[in-house]
């Protein structure tokens, strides 16, 4: 007679759970990261405010409005303790400088804690309405700009025979260093005689012989410099950049000159 044996099957191997201690890790580095972070944007809100009211307080006297400061980077504090900040931008949507109102963009990368020390490239961008245009730009015969689609115009008048005539000039505008400059290329007359047997084209062609040039030195800031002008239908943005620019008191309160 032969007798069975029954085999038990093996008991279940408990799944090992991590400890108490380790949660306790774990959670610890997640507080303290979190920490961390909301300490990174209070430091960070913190310097952006007081970079505000400093630069408010260096602006040129004829220089009015306010200033938005926005620091750029992942983590302020480790840019902070590097001694340079990857990104500052400046915005002044509602800027006046010697009564001209402007918007203002300012983006500048390498800016050093040390404001002694210069910032290592600034873009800019100024953009001015059709009036504060003409404030800035002054044509002979107190002429006024019109702006177009990449092209601007101004009238004026000529005597010819004892008779006036006005005339409007459309051309090309330009800009570098701190010169604004308008090509002339077509002038027609808009007022006067028709009747009048004279050629119109000899006339005028004083007129659009030779550009205008404008020297705007003295809106912007010492070593600031055009790089493009871009019109557009009753708008002029103007391009600066700047190239070791410190951002001293003295830098900032001291505007170019016009010879």
């Amino acid at each position: 007679m032969t007798t069975e044996h029954h085999v038990s099957p093996p008991a279940p191997v408990a799944k090992k759970r991590p400890s108490r201690a380790l949660w306790w890790v774990i959670g610890i580095v997640v507080v303290l990261a979190v920490l961390v972070v909301v300490a990174d944007i209070a430091v960070r809100a913190y310097a952006q405010n007081r970079a505000e009211a400093e630069i408010a307080d260096q602006l040129p006297e004829q220089v009015q409005g306010d200033i938005q400061v926005t620091i750029g980077g992942f983590s302020f504090l480790t840019q902070l303790i590097a001694g340079s900040f990857d990104e500052v931008q400046l915005d002044a949507p509602a800027l006046t400088v010697d009564g001209v109102p402007v918007a203002a963009h300012v983006t500048a990368k390498g800016v050093p804690t040390d404001l002694t020390k210069p910032v290592g490239d600034i873009q800019a961008s100024l953009t001015l309405d059709q009036n504060a245009v003409n404030r800035v730009i002054t044509l002979p015969g107190d002429a006024q700009l019109a702006l177009g689609d990449d092209v601007v115009s101004y009238e004026g008048d000529i005597t010819f025979l004892g008779i006036d005539l006005g005339y409007r000039v459309t051309g090309q505008v330009d800009a570098s260093g701190t010169e604004v400059t308008i090509q002339p290329e077509s002038a027609t007359l808009t007022q006067g005689s028709n009747d009048l047997n004279i050629d119109v084209g000899s006339l005028l062609q004083n007129v659009t012989n030779e550009p205008i040039t404008v020297c705007v030195a003295e809106y912007l800031p010492q070593g600031a410099s055009i790089d493009s002008l871009q019109v557009s239908q009753g708008e002029a943005t103007v391009y600066l950049s700047a190239d070791d620019f410190v951002l001293s008191e003295d830098s900032l309160r001291t505007l170019g000159t016009c010879p």
